[in-house]
């Protein structure tokens, strides 16, 4: 005998939007024990909201900090690119690197 179980989960759009809010948390590198605070904050009501504000200024300068450096290593990358492909008169010498010119 074969039993077929369908379960459909109907959802709120404030499920919704809390969902997105972990999903933008998570990709930001913050920690699952982190987001659970927030998400603890959130059913707390009003008297968090300096907390969670708090939070999200700190999480805002994280990102903006990885931002700068991941265009901080692009940017110096392509200094050295180019400065290594002027010194040898050709970028054929960066013919084998994925990254090569844009």
């Amino acid at each position: 005998m074969v039993r077929i179980i369908c379960l459909i989960v109907l959802f709120k759009e404030s499920d919704i939007d809390a969902l997105k809010v972990i999903e933008c948390l998570k990709s930001t590198g913050m920690p699952i024990k982190e987001i659970k605070k927030i998400i603890d904050w959130c059913s707390e009501g009003g008297s968090s909201l300096q907390q969670r504000y708090d939070m999200f200024l700190e999480r805002k300068t994280a990102v903006e900090a990885q931002l700068k450096d991941k265009t901080m290593e692009l940017i110096n990358h392509k200094c050295e690119y180019y400065k290594t492909a002027l010194d040898a008169g050709t970028e054929d010498i960066h013919k084998n690197n994925k990254i090569g010119s844009f």
